[in-house]
This record gives C-alpha cells, sequence and structure tokens, in this order.
C-alpha cells in the first residue's frame, strides 16, 4: 500500500498581548480587584478571547513570616471585556506577598479539575476536544509596605492557552485545466488523548491517561477544484512530546460526472508532530494523481489521432 504524506505542517503561536482597560482609581482600603488579558487566537468561533471571557475560577493566597494562607478558593470571578468583579469582596493588607492562579472554564465545568495549594497546582483536564482551556497566574509583593497609602493595583490575569490547536487543509493538486475535483470527508485523528494532568509549576502536560478519535467537520471541504484548496473547522487536542498520531480520511474525486472513493490512513511520527500548548497546527496534505490512490498512481488518459488516408481513386466507366 503506498504511504500517503503529509506536507508543510505548520505550527505558529497566534498570540498578540491585548490592550490594556483604563484602571479607575482606588482608595487604599479598596478591594482586591482583578483584570483579564487573553493571548490572542485567530478564530473566535470557540476560542476564549478577552472579549468572550465572561467567568473564570481564582486561586489565591498571601504569606508572610513564612506562614501562607489560602485567601481565594476557586471563587468565581465575573468578567465583562476583562474588567472583573466578584463577590464577597476581600481587602488588601500590606506586609504580604500575595500570589494568584486561574483558570477558565472553572474547575468542576468544561472537563477541568483543579486541586492542589500554592505552588503545587494540578489541573486535571478531560476534553471533548471543542473546549479551550486558559490558565493565568499573578502575584502581589506587598512585604515593603506595611501601611498602605495607595490602594495596588488590579490584579493582571494573562491567560495562555494550554492546548493545541489543529486544523487540516487539503489542496487539489490535479492541474487546473483538469475536470477533477475533491471531497474529504471523515477527516480524524484516531487515538488524541482526552484526559491528562497539566502542572503549572513546570508547565507540563503528562502523558495521557486516555485516548479517542477526534471528528474533524469537513463540510468546508467539498467540490475542491483543480489547484484550489479548503479547511476543516479546528479542535483541540492535549499537547504530547512523544507521540504517533493515526489520521484518516476519505477523499471523493469526480470527474466527468462520474466519482471514485479513496480512503486513507496515515501516522504522523513524533519527528513529524510534536504538540506544544499555545500553538495552532495546520495539516497540511496535496492530493495528486501520485498519492490519491494508496494503492498506486493514477494515469492521464491520454489521446492520439490519426486518420485513416482514403484509397486512390478507382476509374468507374460509365456505360
Amino acid at each position: 500500500m503506498k504511504k500517503f504524506l503529509f506536507l508543510g505542517i505548520a505550527a505558529t503561536a497566534m498570540f498578540a498581548s491585548c490592550t490594556n482597560d483604563e484602571m479607575v482609581e482606588m482608595n487604599p482600603q479598596s478591594a482586591i480587584g482583578f483584570e483579564t488579558f487573553v493571548d490572542k487566537s485567530t478564530r473566535a468561533a470557540v476560542d476564549f478571547t478577552k472579549a468572550n471571557l465572561t467567568d473564570f475560577g481564582v486561586y489565591g493566597w498571601r504569606t508572610k513570616d513564612a506562614i501562607t494562607q489560602q485567601i481565594f478558593n476557586a471563587q468565581a470571578v465575573t468578567a465583562n471585556d476583562g474588567v472583573c468583579t466578584y463577590s464577597p469582596l476581600q481587602y488588601w493588607v500590606g506586609g504580604y506577598e500575595y500570589n494568584f492562579e486561574a483558570v477558565a472554564p472553572k474547575s468542576g465545568t468544561g472537563g477541568v479539575t483543579f486541586t492542589g495549594s500554592n505552588g503545587a497546582s494540578t489541573i486535571t483536564f478531560v476534553s471533548n476536544s471543542e473546549t479551550d482551556l486558559i490558565y493565568a497566574s499573578a502575584e502581589k509583593d506587598l512585604t515593603e509596605t506595611q501601611n498602605l497609602t495607595t490602594a495596588p493595583t488590579p490584579v493582571g490575569l494573562t491567560f495562555g492557552h494550554l492546548l493545541s490547536r489543529v486544523k487540516f487543509t487539503f489542496i487539489n493538486g490535479f492541474p487546473a485545466t483538469s475536470d477533477v475535483t475533491l471531497t474529504v470527508t471523515e477527516v480524524k485523528i484516531n487515538d488524541a488523548g482526552t484526559t491528562a494532568i497539566y502542572t503549572p509549576s513546570t508547565q507540563t502536560w503528562a502523558a495521557a491517561t486516555a485516548t479517542s478519535d477526534v471528528n474533524f467537520a469537513s463540510t468546508l471541504v467539498e467540490n475542491i477544484a483543480g489547484t484550489k484548496s479548503a479547511e476543516t473547522e479546528h479542535k483541540y487536542l492535549i499537547p504530547a512530546d512523544i507521540k504517533d498520531y493515526t489520521v484518516t480520511f476519505t477523499v471523493t474525486m469526480t470527474q466527468g460526472g462520474v466519482s471514485d472513493t479513496f480512503n486513507h490512513t496515515v501516522t504522523l511520527s513524533e519527528d513529524a508532530l510534536v504538540l506544544n500548548a499555545g500553538q495552532s497546527y495546520n495539516l497540511t496534505a496535496t492530493l495528486n494523481y501520485e498519492n490519491i490512490n494508496p494503492e498506486g498512481d493514477l494515469y492521464l488518459i491520454v489521446f492520439t489521432a490519426n486518420v485513416t488516408p482514403w484509397n486512390d481513386f478507382t476509374d468507374v466507366t460509365i456505360p
């Protein structure tokens, strides 16, 4: 069976810092406030962005004289374009070092379970491949300020994406002058990790403890004309440093009003694809006469033309 090769696997971090919100003047006794920033993604269908992040969970600790106390435990925070509110309010006290962590979706929702203590937290995530997962941490050092005379600025939480974002692009490699159109369906990564633990202190994912198929909707990958391309929707995968992935898809080739269907199975080795947190991957394949049929090449139908010459005229006498 002929091997199919995915070409041009692109891994690009598509992030940019969000602009700051206006700061509201606060008196020295004002409450601990939060503001959010989210590293941007290029598509907003299901990606978390600063604009559509509406709620998240906060965990917070304060430390003084080697004694750490937890002050926020799964505190629900509501966000409106980066401006945050929560209840009941808590207030800054001078002389402490403060540490904060935040996660969205909140623990107990969206497959997220947050556990641990200051500097030793973990996030257990059960992925449905459609839920973005973001995390932020921040600190505020007030150890040199025993008596506050001005309000500390809000806690700036810059959320980063913990998952890898993946889509497929299929290119019709047949000439524009051909009658060949391509439709790609049933695009799957068959053994993607679905349950794993992330450790913020080391910024690492443990090996997944469960795997499942991830289906990529391909309603836009239909009737691709020669030299043109189309892409699937994107999905979220749990990052993995060492893993082989199996990709399957079906290609229907139509020409002259008739169709042929070809099923493909492709193995992407750990050398070809390493999924890192916060990066977007476009898996690109060019389909042409050399690889569209896993069992062999397709060959161009070629015509030659010849005309049988007329015989010499035969004399016929009219009686």
